[in-house]
């Protein structure tokens, strides 16, 4: 990305993301039955709240740059915005499916192992997300990429064609998703996977950048938070789990669930406007080079870890190998961060250079 459109911020939140979400899929701690444990175990049953961000991140940026291309050129590439999301997500996306579902069968009926393929199709058009029989734990979790191209093909046509009423449709996505959560809900439905569960993720994101660009009077109050404010605002995410934790341990019912995901949800897109509008007011998010890192090759972060806690679950325990549960999670993690670099510089830079030969701003 060009330094005047780069923000080392969103890298860093998206590198802490990608963190949680692999802790959540690659260890699987005892807490035990103490208070603090049980305090554990909520925070630790939080952590898939990291794809949540994922899709707030997403939107908030193309809608920033979306915005900035209609403000420079007066209307938005359809074409552009497409191909860019393509270099971006396709090349990597289809190797890692053809290495699969054609490869890696093989590899695994001569090491004596059955693997449970989905059908590919869905994996192909970007439809996982719906795909519900059982397969193989490395590709179920890419389900979230699904989610992602569905509402990138919403958001190109919205800004190409309905950029005048931008604020009014993600208005409505918010609602169109609550109403879908409570039905869900009400039916005893697993809507954990449907799209319509994440509108609202995508829209605050996108209302986020709207107020960012467009100088919010939200911002002048961020802008003034300072000392005990501004403190309270960062620690935000603590108190809300204290609070929920607290609260769940009075009264349990689903619906707090759902309070605390968008009360979550709110605060991200807060937080990303907070940072952007901000510079400087959190060096550990600005200047740490290891978060930032984690942020630029996330992707590749993401879709390999599946596969890489697959594969050293498997070794260990074909060789018996008895190893604390928090080092073998250590071991794959740093095996995971060689296998994304080493694919964030061989494969998806140079996509990444031709993608950004198409930015209009």
């Amino acid at each position: 990305m060009a330094k005047t459109n780069y923000y080392p911020q969103l890298d860093s939140v998206r590198g802490i993301s990608f963190l949680s979400i692999f802790v959540y899929h690659a260890v699987h701690p005892a807490f035990g039955s103490s208070w603090l444990g049980k305090l554990m175990l909520y925070v630790y049953g939080q952590l898939p709240l990291a794809i949540d961000v994922f899709f707030i991140l997403s939107s908030f940026l193309l809608t920033w740059l979306g915005i900035k291309e209609h403000e420079k050129r007066k209307q938005i590439s359809l074409a552009n915005f497409f191909k860019r999301r393509v270099l971006r997500i396709w090349p990597l996306y289809f190797l890692f499916l053809l290495f699969s579902f054609l490869l890696l069968p093989r590899l695994a009926e001569h090491a004596g192992f059955t693997m449970t393929l989905p059908d590919p199709v869905y994996y192909s058009l970007f439809i996982a997300n719906y795909y519900l029989p059982a397969h193989v734990f490395f590709l179920q979790i890419l389900w979230t990429i699904s989610v992602e191209e569905q509402f990138y093909l919403v958001l190109g046509l919205v800004l190409r064609f309905l950029y005048r009423h931008l604020v009014k449709i993600f208005i409505l996505l918010i609602i169109i998703s609550l109403l879908f959560s409570i039905y869900v809900w009400v039916k005893g439905i697993n809507g954990y996977f449907y799209t319509p569960t994440y509108f609202i993720d995508f829209a605050m994101g996108g209302l986020g950048a709207f107020l960012l660009a467009k100088n919010s009077p939200l911002l002048r109050w961020m802008q003034s938070l300072k000392g005990i404010g501004k403190l309270t605002f960062y620690c935000w995410p603590f108190i809300q789990i204290l609070f929920f934790f607290l609260l769940q341990s009075i009264y349990q019912h689903d619906l707090l669930d759902l309070l605390n995901r968008y009360l979550f949800i709110a605060y991200i897109t807060l937080l990303l406007i907070e940072q952007l509008h901000n510079p400087g007011r959190s060096r550990m998010l600005e200047k740490n080079r290891f978060l930032i890192l984690t942020g630029r090759i996330s992707f590749g972060l993401y879709c390999f870890h599946g596969l890489s806690i697959t594969a050293f679950q498997i070794g260990v325990k074909h060789f018996n190998i008895v190893i604390p549960s928090w080092s073998l999670a250590l071991l794959v993690l740093l095996f995971n961060y060689g296998i994304a670099m080493l694919s964030y510089r061989f494969l998806e830079t140079p996509f990444l250079r031709l993608k950004d030969r198409l930015r209009m701003i």
